[in-house]
Protein backbone atom coordinates (compact mmCIF):
# COMPACT_ATOMS: atom_id res chain seq x y z
CA UNK A 1 0.00 0.00 0.00
CA UNK A 2 2.99 2.30 0.35
CA UNK A 3 3.99 2.03 -3.30
CA UNK A 4 3.53 4.73 -5.92
CA UNK A 5 1.55 2.20 -7.97
CA UNK A 6 -1.03 1.61 -5.22
CA UNK A 7 -1.35 5.30 -4.47
CA UNK A 8 -2.02 5.98 -8.17
CA UNK A 9 -5.08 3.71 -8.20
CA UNK A 10 -8.57 5.05 -7.68
CA UNK A 11 -11.09 3.48 -5.29
CA UNK A 12 -12.68 1.24 -7.93
CA UNK A 13 -9.33 -0.14 -9.09
CA UNK A 14 -8.39 -0.87 -5.49
CA UNK A 15 -11.75 -2.58 -4.90
CA UNK A 16 -11.26 -4.79 -7.98
CA UNK A 17 -7.83 -5.83 -6.71
CA UNK A 18 -9.22 -6.63 -3.27
CA UNK A 19 -11.99 -8.72 -4.88
CA UNK A 20 -9.39 -10.64 -6.88
CA UNK A 21 -7.12 -11.11 -3.87
CA UNK A 22 -10.07 -12.53 -1.91
CA UNK A 23 -10.24 -15.33 -4.49
CA UNK A 24 -6.63 -16.34 -3.83
CA UNK A 25 -6.49 -19.48 -1.71
CA UNK A 26 -2.97 -19.13 -0.32
CA UNK A 27 0.46 -20.43 -1.25
CA UNK A 28 0.34 -23.56 -3.39
CA UNK A 29 -3.31 -23.13 -4.38
CA UNK A 30 -4.60 -21.08 -7.30
CA UNK A 31 -2.37 -18.07 -8.06
CA UNK A 32 -2.25 -18.09 -11.84
CA UNK A 33 -5.66 -19.75 -12.01
CA UNK A 34 -7.72 -16.96 -10.43
CA UNK A 35 -10.74 -16.66 -12.72
CA UNK A 36 -12.04 -13.11 -12.79
CA UNK A 37 -13.94 -11.45 -15.59
CA UNK A 38 -15.11 -7.96 -16.44
CA UNK A 39 -18.66 -9.26 -15.96
CA UNK A 40 -17.88 -10.61 -12.49
CA UNK A 41 -16.26 -7.31 -11.45
CA UNK A 42 -19.21 -5.41 -12.85
CA UNK A 43 -21.75 -7.50 -10.96
CA UNK A 44 -19.92 -7.82 -7.65
CA UNK A 45 -18.95 -4.15 -7.37
CA UNK A 46 -22.07 -2.75 -9.09
CA UNK A 47 -20.07 -0.86 -11.68
CA UNK A 48 -20.31 -0.66 -15.46
CA UNK A 49 -18.46 -3.13 -17.65
CA UNK A 50 -16.37 -0.36 -19.20
CA UNK A 51 -15.31 0.82 -15.75
CA UNK A 52 -14.47 -2.74 -14.72
CA UNK A 53 -12.46 -3.27 -17.89
CA UNK A 54 -10.51 -0.05 -17.30
CA UNK A 55 -9.79 -1.11 -13.72
CA UNK A 56 -8.36 -4.45 -14.86
CA UNK A 57 -6.25 -2.68 -17.48
CA UNK A 58 -4.89 -0.24 -14.90
CA UNK A 59 -4.03 -3.10 -12.52
CA UNK A 60 -2.11 -4.77 -15.33
CA UNK A 61 -0.31 -1.56 -16.30
CA UNK A 62 0.76 -0.99 -12.70
CA UNK A 63 2.01 -4.57 -12.33
CA UNK A 64 -0.46 -5.90 -9.76
CA UNK A 65 -1.90 -8.64 -11.98
CA UNK A 66 -0.82 -10.67 -15.00
CA UNK A 67 -3.14 -12.62 -17.27
CA UNK A 68 -2.08 -16.25 -17.52
CA UNK A 69 -4.95 -17.45 -19.71
CA UNK A 70 -7.14 -15.22 -21.82
CA UNK A 71 -10.87 -15.60 -21.38
CA UNK A 72 -13.17 -16.70 -24.17
CA UNK A 73 -16.85 -16.79 -24.89
CA UNK A 74 -18.29 -19.08 -27.49
CA UNK A 75 -21.40 -21.20 -27.78
CA UNK A 76 -19.77 -24.29 -26.27
CA UNK A 77 -16.95 -22.98 -24.11
CA UNK A 78 -17.08 -20.03 -21.76
CA UNK A 79 -14.36 -19.13 -19.28
CA UNK A 80 -13.05 -16.02 -17.60
CA UNK A 81 -9.50 -14.77 -17.96
CA UNK A 82 -7.25 -16.37 -15.36
CA UNK A 83 -4.93 -14.13 -13.39
CA UNK A 84 -1.79 -14.22 -11.30
CA UNK A 85 -1.36 -11.74 -8.45
CA UNK A 86 2.27 -10.59 -8.65
CA UNK A 87 2.30 -10.04 -4.89
CA UNK A 88 2.37 -13.82 -4.31
CA UNK A 89 4.37 -16.77 -5.74
CA UNK A 90 2.98 -18.29 -8.93
CA UNK A 91 1.32 -21.65 -8.40
CA UNK A 92 1.70 -22.58 -12.08
CA UNK A 93 5.42 -21.98 -12.61
CA UNK A 94 6.41 -21.94 -8.91
CA UNK A 95 8.34 -18.72 -9.48
CA UNK A 96 8.73 -16.30 -6.61
CA UNK A 97 6.48 -13.25 -6.35
CA UNK A 98 7.59 -10.73 -8.97
CA UNK A 99 5.99 -7.70 -7.25
CA UNK A 100 6.17 -5.69 -10.47
CA UNK A 101 4.05 -2.95 -8.90
CA UNK A 102 6.92 -2.07 -6.54
CA UNK A 103 9.05 -0.97 -9.53
CA UNK A 104 6.32 1.05 -11.23
CA UNK A 105 6.83 4.78 -11.42
CA UNK A 106 4.67 7.44 -13.01
CA UNK A 107 5.87 8.38 -16.47
CA UNK A 108 5.61 12.09 -15.84
CA UNK A 109 6.39 13.13 -12.29
CA UNK A 110 5.85 16.82 -13.14
CA UNK A 111 2.21 17.40 -13.83
CA UNK A 112 2.87 20.96 -15.02
CA UNK A 113 5.61 21.53 -17.59
CA UNK A 114 8.23 23.94 -16.27
CA UNK A 115 7.86 26.32 -19.24
CA UNK A 116 4.09 26.69 -18.97
CA UNK A 117 2.82 29.81 -17.23
CA UNK A 118 -0.33 29.37 -15.23
CA UNK A 119 -0.77 33.07 -14.46
CA UNK A 120 -0.41 35.66 -17.23
CA UNK A 121 2.07 38.45 -16.84
CA UNK A 122 0.61 41.58 -15.26
CA UNK A 123 -0.95 43.99 -17.66
CA UNK A 124 -1.51 41.61 -20.57
CA UNK A 125 -4.99 40.31 -19.94
CA UNK A 126 -7.94 42.09 -18.41
CA UNK A 127 -6.29 45.43 -17.82
CA UNK A 128 -7.61 48.72 -19.03
CA UNK A 129 -5.18 51.40 -19.94
CA UNK A 130 -6.59 54.83 -20.28
CA UNK A 131 -4.93 57.18 -22.69
CA UNK A 132 -4.19 60.78 -21.88
CA UNK A 133 -7.04 61.78 -24.16
CA UNK A 134 -9.55 59.63 -22.25
CA UNK A 135 -8.24 60.87 -18.90
CA UNK A 136 -8.79 64.51 -19.88
CA UNK A 137 -12.14 64.13 -21.60
CA UNK A 138 -15.27 64.92 -19.62
CA UNK A 139 -17.58 62.05 -18.68
CA UNK A 140 -20.34 61.34 -21.15
CA UNK A 141 -18.71 62.89 -24.19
Amino acid sequence: MNTAAWKSLNAIERAVYIEMASLYGGVGSNNGHIGYSVRKASESLRIGKTTASRALERLQERGFIVATRKGAFSRKVRHATEWRLTEFPCDITHEMASKEFARWEPENKNTVPSQTRLVPEAGLIGTSRRTEHSQNSPIGT
